[in-house]
C-alpha cells in the first residue's frame, strides 16, 4: 500500500485514476469494511487507483478541544486499510486552517487539484469542510461539480448502523462481545510492555504491564484474552510455535495493596490505572516488547481482598476460568 504523508507530498505524487474516498476510520468497523468493499468495486469497474483519504489528527480535537478516545491508533489504522487491499491512503494533518476550509477548497485543493480525483464515494454518515457542511447531499448540490458522487449504504446490525460510536458505547461498558460483532474481530490493544511492581512475581502470577497510548481502554475489571507478542526481538525462551498466549488480563488499581477501589463501571484513568496481563503458561522477560492483547470477556469486576492469600486463590479460580475459555475456544475452531 502507498502511504502518502501531508499535502506537499501529495501534489508531488502520481496517482492514476484514484477513486476516493474520505473518513478518519476510527475503529475500522463492520461498516467501514462495508465501505471499502464498494470502493474497490468501483475502483475495479474503473481499473483505477482505490484510494483513502484521513487524518492523523481526530477533527473534533482541533475544532472543539476535545475528541472521543481513539480506538484505532494511526498505525494499527494503516495495517486494517493494507489488509483491506486499499492502494493507497493519504495521511493529511487536521490542524485549524484545514478546519476552516469550505468543502468546495477542499474539492478545489485537495480532490481535484493534488489528487486529480473524479470520482468520490462518501459513507453515509461522512462530512468534511469546515462545520462538516460537506455531506453527501450537500456535495451533490454543488453546481458546475467536477466530481462524480457515489453514496454508500450504511450497515445495519439488530436494527443500528454500525458505527465508532456505537462500538466505543459497546467498550465502555465493557460489552465486548457486542464490540466484536460490530467490529468484525476481537478488541485489542497495542504497547510496549513496561516495568510494574513486580507483585505479580511474588505471589506466584507474573505480568505483563502494557502502556497502551492515549486510546480507549475499556473499564476496571478482570477480562479474559489472549496475548501476541510483535516485538522484533524475541525473547530468547520464546516458544515460537506458540505466539499466542491465553491470558488474564487485569485493568485496574490493585486495591488490595493499599489503592482505593473502584466502583463497578469505573472508566480507565491512565493515572491511577495498570493494564496487566498474565500469559497462562509463559516464561520469559517481555519487558521493552510490544505485544497486543486481545480482551474477548469480562469476567468480574476489580475489588478489594481481605489478605494475599484471599486475592491468590481468586486469581486460581480466574485462571481456571481462564483455561476453561481457552479449551471450549480451542474446540470451537477445530475442524
Amino acid at each position: 500500500m502507498n502511504t502518502i504523508h501531508g499535502l506537499a507530498q501529495l501534489v508531488e505524487s502520481d496517482i492514476s485514476r484514484p477513486i476516493c474516498t474520505i473518513g478518519f476510520f476510527d475503529g475500522f468497523h463492520r461498516g467501514h469494511a462495508s465501505l471499502l468493499v464498494d470502493l474497490l468495486q468501483w475502483s475495479e469497474e474503473l481499473q483505477g487507483t482505490s484510494t483513502v483519504i484521513t487524518f492523523s489528527t481526530h477533527p473534533k480535537q482541533v475544532v472543539e478541544g476535545m475528541a472521543p478516545a481513539v480506538l484505532t491508533p494511526l498505525d494499527r489504522k494503516l495495517e486494517l486499510l493494507d489488509a483491506a487491499g486499499v492502494d493507497t491512503v493519504v495521511i493529511l494533518p487536521f490542524d485549524e486552517q484545514l478546519s476552516r476550509w469550505s468543502p468546495e477548497r477542499f474539492i478545489d485543493e485537495v480532490l481535484t487539484g493534488a489528487l486529480g480525483c473524479a470520482h468520490l464515494l462518501m459513507g453515509f454518515d461522512s462530512a468534511f469542510g469546515a462545520g462538516a457542511q460537506g455531506t453527501s447531499e450537500y456535495v451533490g448540490s454543488l453546481e458546475d461539480l467536477a466530481l462524480e458522487l457515489r453514496t454508500s449504504p450504511p450497515l445495519l446490525m439488530e436494527g443500528e448502523a454500525v458505527s465508532s460510536s456505537a462500538v466505543r458505547k459497546c467498550l465502555e461498558k465493557g460489552d465486548l462481545t457486542r464490540a466484536r460483532r460490530l467490529l468484525g474481530r476481537s478488541f485489542s490493544l497495542r504497547g510496549k510492555v513496561i516495568y510494574g511492581d513486580r507483585r505479580g512475581h511474588t505471589i506466584g502470577f507474573p505480568t505483563a504491564n502494557l502502556d497502551p497510548g492515549p486510546v480507549l481502554v475499556p473499564p476496571v475489571g478482570v477480562y479474559l484474552g489472549c496475548v501476541s507478542i510483535l516485538g522484533e526481538t524475541e525473547p530468547a525462551n520464546l516458544d515460537d510455535s506458540a505466539g499466542l498466549w491465553p491470558a488474564a488480563i487485569n485493568i485496574g488499581r490493585r486495591p488490595t495493596f493499599g489503592t482505593p477501589e473502584a466502583p463497578e463501571g469505573t472508566p480507565f484513568d491512565p493515572h491511577l490505572d495498570r493494564l496487566e496481563a498474565h500469559l497462562d503458561g509463559f516464561e520469559g522477560d517481555l519487558y521493552g516488547i510490544v505485544i497486543e492483547v486481545e480482551l474477548h470477556r469480562r469476567l468480574r469486576g476489580e475489588r478489594r481482598f481481605e489478605s494475599i492469600g484471599a486475592l491468590k486463590r481468586q486469581i486460581v479460580r480466574d485462571v481456571e476460568s481462564l483455561r476453561d475459555w481457552w479449551s471450549a475456544r480451542r474446540a470451537d475452531e477445530s475442524p
